[in-house]
């Protein structure tokens, strides 16, 4: 995403060039951004892309972004081309950037366990819809809905002893262009019942951001008033799907 015929310090100028700001004020936020990102302009601010290892490329990224000021920043896979040990460095200095700029991130990713890493909250989505909903800790240590507990099952075990023998989902996904009537995921789910393809389930309970009590999930089985035959037990017992279920 840098143009390769612009410097360092011209790619993170650029957008204050296009917002107004002089020259001189924008090569020294650049500057001092640089700084923030662990990255010595008198070293790299007249260095091309070509010039820079991955991970440094990244760290001009965010030093281009964060130049501007923003309050949210938008990271779509920022870490998915990145070497193990690079990809590391990148995560901890957005942490370390987050707390000091006082930033949220929406932070899209496949790599369940740098979400984990970087979340407070995490949002899973299937198909272009939301499925559940809720914070970190919560998600992964007690997820509700049939893809997140398929998602978290599919992560390689790091003990040999326990090997993955039995694939945690089958078949493949429906074409997002024309979709499965009622629940998305119902073509996939073992749990799936006649209510799934006859309506979509609504993310369940509304609760306001913050509570502490459950987390949203949009699957009828954890909806009493839905008609699935399970939903009376796991409304009752409040046990998980694929436990007591």
């Amino acid at each position: 995403s840098l143009n390769p015929r612009l410097t360092v310090l011209e790619s993170i100028v650029f957008g204050l060039k296009a917002r107004g700001f002089a020259m001189s004020e924008g090569r020294t936020r650049a500057a001092s951004m640089l700084r923030m990102v662990g990255l010595d302009p008198e070293t790299f601010a007249q260095r091309y892309p070509h010039e820079l290892s991955g991970g440094q490329r990244q760290r001009v990224n965010i030093a281009r972004a964060l130049t501007m000021g923003p309050r949210l920043v938008i990271l779509d896979e920022a870490v998915s081309a990145l070497d193990k040990s690079v990809e590391a460095q990148v995560l901890n200095l957005l942490r370390e950037l987050k707390a000091k700029l006082e930033l949220t991130y929406i932070f899209i990713s496949h790599d369940l366990n740098v979400v984990q890493y970087v979340s407070d909250r995490v949002l899973v989505m299937y198909l272009g819809r939301p499925v559940e909903i809720g914070p970190v800790d919560a998600i992964y240590a007690a997820p509700k809905h049939p893809y997140t507990r398929a998602l978290l099952a599919s992560r390689p075990s790091h003990d040999p002893r326990r090997r993955v023998t039995v694939p945690p989902l089958s078949g493949d996904p429906p074409n997002p262009i024309n979709p499965p009537s009622g629940c998305r995921f119902r073509t996939r789910c073992p749990f799936a019942e006649a209510v799934c393809a006859a309506s979509e389930p609504s993310l369940l309970p509304r609760a306001p951001i913050g509570a502490t009590r459950g987390h949203p999930v949009a699957c009828h089985i954890h909806d009493a008033a839905s008609g699935h035959s399970g939903a009376g037990r796991i409304a009752a017992s409040g046990a998980q799907i694929g436990r007591s279920a």
